[in-house]
């Protein structure tokens, strides 16, 4: 299957879906089209808030209806691989998706540090933005 967008956004936390939204109110006639893999995104900047004043994840989600009240479309799925010549995205799904412009959008993972001193002793960890891990 072959989709077409004029703005394809790779990526659909905080930064994916302000790129989308502010794409789409800046250029109405645009067709926005953003991929994000999970049906449920953290708000990342949230996630030491879930254990102490949010309480639960359920409070610390990025709703798609920013995006969507926009006029973006959301496409739930991953991006495999970019041809930069042919403008084109394939996804995991088999669709090839041609595009007139690119945004990648798609976050970060957490990482320990090395050079700290005590990254390894029992009790030192990091948090993944991903809501079936945090619950």
């Amino acid at each position: 299957m072959i989709e077409k967008t004029d703005v394809l956004v790779i990526g659909g936390s905080a930064a994916g879906v302000v790129a989308a939204a502010t794409g789409k109110f800046f250029h109405p006639d645009k067709d926005v089209l953003m991929i994000r893999k999970e049906k449920t995104a953290m708000i990342p900047c949230g996630i030491p808030y879930i254990f102490s004043t949010v309480g639960s994840t359920e409070k610390n989600i990025f709703p798609p209806a920013m995006a969507e009240n926009a006029g973006v479309r959301i496409k739930y799925d991953e991006v495999l691989s970019i041809n930069k010549d042919e403008k084109t995205a394939a996804t995991a799904d088999g669709t090839t998706i041609r595009y007139e412009k690119l945004i990648f959008a798609t976050g970060s993972l957490p990482k320990k540090l090395r050079s700290l001193p005590g990254v390894d002793l029992e009790g030192v960890f990091t948090i993944p933005k991903n809501k079936e891990y945090l619950d």
